[in-house]
């Protein structure tokens, strides 16, 4: 499916229950890559923002320090693509950056990530 279209009534996936491995058993970046390319992939819904969970919010947090490599509180378009060794469409990452980076900075903030990632989760 394209990346902008109404992502469809799956369940949302537990990336906690995901991230049961441990941070030093080198699973973490595949299995952050994975939750950050279902966010990718589905797209951001027309509907209205719900307000996160407090253990949804802690998801999406750590999701996104997950990415932000260089430890500076923005994602930008080269640590996306390092955590996916190359595995990206550049159309798709272009258009996560459209869809995410509301003030169009080029990077995406912790705030901006999780107004989106609310906005896939689903009511």
């Amino acid at each position: 499916r394209r990346v902008g279209a109404a992502p469809s009534a799956s369940p949302s996936i537990n990336f906690c229950a995901m991230r049961s491995g441990g941070r030093g058993d080198g699973r973490l970046a595949s299995v952050a890559g994975a939750a950050f390319a279902l966010l990718l992939m589905r797209g951001a819904a027309a509907a209205p923002p719900k307000q996160p969970s407090e253990s949804e919010l802690s998801e999406y947090k750590q999701d996104f320090l997950d990415f932000d490599l260089n430890k500076d509180n923005q994602i930008d378009a080269q640590e996306v693509r390092s955590q996916f060794k190359g595995d990206l469409d550049p159309r798709e990452l272009h258009q996560f950056f459209i869809d995410v980076d509301k003030d169009s900075t080029g990077t995406v903030t912790l705030q901006e990530y999780i107004d989106y990632a609310v906005t896939l989760s689903g009511a």
